[in-house]
């Protein structure tokens, strides 16, 4: 089953697909229907309600939706995604220097930069296969990458320090 986090301004929700005609809203089932009109466009049934739904990706995990005339900035995760960003978030309260973590067991896939590299808050540092899914770690704050731990094709454990940013 398919699980994400949604997050419209403050407020999170808990969507898992359970099958192509059900969906779990916060631990609440719903029969759904999907009618594409156009590339952009689509009428969705939820329930026995209909609404049109205008979607443009911003981003990996951003996107803007217009429901029903109503305009919406939404951040889609996976639920793994979600809890990286928890960490990351953590992390960067606890120092100065933000130590990127592994959110969970995984093997390494990618890494965007090599130390002394700048980057940029919110830019791709990692790619992280876990749980047979691909994960994109972002970067916390912006600096310079002053420390990687592994190499592309290593496993990692939970919470091991793949790189440190300064």
């Amino acid at each position: 089953m398919n699980e994400f986090i949604v997050t419209i301004g403050e407020k999170r929700k808990s969507i898992q697909i359970a099958n192509e005609n059900h969906v779990i809203i916060n631990d609440r089932i719903h029969e759904v229907s999907l009618s594409k009109v156009s590339d952009y466009l689509y009428l969705i049934r939820i329930d026995e309600k209909v609404y049109e739904v205008t979607t443009t990706k911003k981003s990996s995990e951003q996107y803007n939706f217009t429901i029903d005339g109503r305009f919406l900035e939404v951040v889609v995760r996976t639920t793994l995604e979600e809890k990286a960003n928890e960490v990351l978030k953590r992390n960067e309260a606890l120092s100065k220097h933000d130590s990127i973590k592994a959110p969970m067991p995984g093997l390494l896939l990618k890494i965007f930069k090599k130390v002394g590299e700048q980057v940029e808050i919110g830019e791709p540092l990692i790619v992280l296969e876990a749980m047979k899914m691909e994960n994109e770690i972002r970067s916390p704050s912006s600096g310079r990458i002053i420390e990687i731990n592994f190499k592309e094709g290593e496993s990692l454990d939970k919470d091991s320090v793949i790189l440190k940013i300064e």
